[in-house]
């Protein structure tokens, strides 16, 4: 069977021909929980973010959609015919049983869970030299290598911060961690992220000591957005590869 979606947000937005876990894994569960996603537009990679999609229609069909002779796909979904392949409801019903396993895990058991291709940036806030390396440099490069990003404070959730920071953590493949600054709760989440084994990238500011129980690891230690780019560059894709 094959899965196909209709997401409306500013304009429509259709997936067609992935499998029933994609469809579930990639979208229902981001839809549910009001994450952001990764998502190809006009041959680009963007972040999609779910909370501003209003209405999700998945269908399921034998086989694979074809475009049709002088027709698109976008079209053949949008027809009323093939309202009769909608399977919105039932798909819907199986995830929420899925979510409410998962859920009803602990912390420790969640970090056992598949890890997603997305890194997550733990970082002092409210700091003009880091929020212009955060924008200009960490998070491009990182989109780069088709890495979503995450940061804590640019998802709309109500549920409690802390918590979310290290379900967040446990669920990503990868840590960007800049502790300059010398934050606490950057140092706890680091600290956190290690325990568990995450692949870890550190960075600070020159200008910024290191904290005796981190100064053995490996940092990329920056003094321009330049420093900064072309060694993180260098890291990642080592990583990747």
């Amino acid at each position: 069977m094959k899965y196909h979606a209709k997401l409306n947000y500013s304009k429509d937005h259709f997936w067609w021909n992935h499998t029933k876990e994609d469809i579930i894994s990639k979208l229902l569960i981001p839809f549910i929980n009001g994450q952001v996603v990764l998502i190809t537009q006009g041959g680009k990679k963007k972040l999609l973010n779910l909370k501003t999609v209003s209405v999700i229609n998945i269908y399921r069909t034998e086989k694979n959609l074809i475009p049709k002779v002088g027709d698109s796909i976008t079209k053949q979904i949008n027809e009323a015919s093939f309202e009769k392949n909608e399977c919105t409801e039932e798909l819907i019903k199986e995830v929420k049983l899925d979510l409410a396993s998962i859920q009803s895990l602990s912390l420790l058991q969640k970090t056992f869970l598949p890890q997603k291709e997305q890194v997550f940036i733990i970082m002092k806030f409210n700091d003009k030299t880091l929020e212009s390396a955060y924008e200009g440099v960490i998070k491009p490069t990182f989109e780069k290598y088709s890495i979503a990003v995450i940061r804590v404070d640019e998802i709309q959730n109500s549920g409690k911060i802390s918590d979310q920071i290290l379900e967040l953590i446990s669920s990503s493949k990868y840590i960007f961690s800049d502790l300059t600054g010398a934050r606490p709760n950057c140092y706890y989440e680091t600290g956190f992220a290690h325990a568990i084994g995450r692949e870890v990238i550190l960075s600070c500011n020159k200008a910024e000591p290191i904290h005796f129980d981190l100064a053995s690891h490996r940092f990329i230690i920056w003094e321009t957005e330049n420093d900064l780019r072309r060694e993180l560059d260098k890291r990642i894709k080592a990583l990747v590869e």
